[in-house]
């Protein structure tokens, strides 16, 4: 029992982190690109690339100096934050495509 507790857990956090207009950005242009449930996963692990690039590169485009980091990929915090993002992906992409399904099929039978 303590595991699904944990799982929902991440799964709450994880629409939490993306739940945001950088996030839900990231989300929506992964949906344009993705044209079928095969690509589900893989285009949500890219999501989390790219959210995490931003990340690293946020206060370099923001021009505030400083140097592009590279992020602890030795840290256990780092690999349980790219799970939490990932999960959060896959819930609101698999949301957007579903409703970019919805939406258009039902454009396909009007005419």
């Amino acid at each position: 029992m303590e595991i699904i507790d944990q799982a929902v857990a991440y799964l709450r956090e994880g629409f939490a982190n993306i739940n945001n207009p950088k996030g839900l950005l990231i989300a929506l242009a992964a949906t344009v690109f993705l044209g079928s449930w095969s690509q589900w996963i893989p285009v949500s692990f890219v999501a989390v690339i790219v959210h995490i690039a931003i990340e690293q590169l946020a206060p370099v485009l923001a021009g505030e100096g400083g140097a592009v980091v590279l992020p602890d990929f030795t840290s256990e915090s780092f690999w349980t934050e790219a799970l939490v993002l990932f999960l959060g992906y896959l819930v609101i992409i698999g949301v957007f495509f579903f409703v970019k399904r919805l939406v258009f099929r039902g454009g396909k039978g009007a005419h």
